[in-house]
């Protein structure tokens, strides 16, 4: 009578197939989560763009400084923070003027970042208006992509690595 089943040493190699082709498959979907993010990041920053533009031509400025919005209420800071230093976000006060639908908050629901860049943010100077944002499928930088902008410490202070201007 001969025996019929798998050996240990069997069920052993194909269960550290199946282990290693778990660990490709899910290292692949973090990969696509994190690309899916960013591709809302940047769309969230046209969007940002947009209603600043918009705002910009019915009051001749960007939210600026007195404006009651961003930090010290000057239109400049995280997107989205308030209370504290900020009186009103810069995003309620784009919705207070009609200039946005709704909130646009950062994918992983951070309204301000410590160095990982996932909040947005605003900053004006001389040369425009600038909105900032982290991605996190492109490289982090020590000293780089928002160099020459209003915020050139931006990448080292708090991880953005991804901006653009009016």
């Amino acid at each position: 009578m001969t025996r019929r089943g798998f050996t240990l040493i069997e069920l052993l190699v194909v269960i550290a197939i199946i282990g290693l082709l778990s660990s490709i498959v899910l290292a692949s979907l973090n990969t696509a989560r994190d690309r899916a993010r960013d591709a809302r990041r940047k769309s969230d920053v046209n969007t940002i763009l947009t209603a600043l533009a918009l705002y910009q031509t019915a009051n001749g400025n960007t939210i600026q400084a007195g404006s009651g919005c961003g930090y010290n209420g000057d239109g400049y800071g995280w997107f989205n923070a308030q209370g504290g230093s900020y009186p009103t976000s810069i995003a309620q006060c784009l919705i207070n003027a009609d200039y946005l639908q709704q909130e646009v908050i950062d994918p992983t629901g951070n309204r301000t970042s410590g160095t990982s860049g996932h909040a947005y943010m605003k900053y004006h100077c001389a040369s425009g208006t600038y909105v900032y944002a982290g991605l996190a499928s492109a490289p982090r930088f020590v000293d780089g992509p928002t160099n020459g902008t209003c915020c050139p410490d931006c990448d080292v202070s708090y991880g953005m690595n991804y901006w653009k201007r009016i």
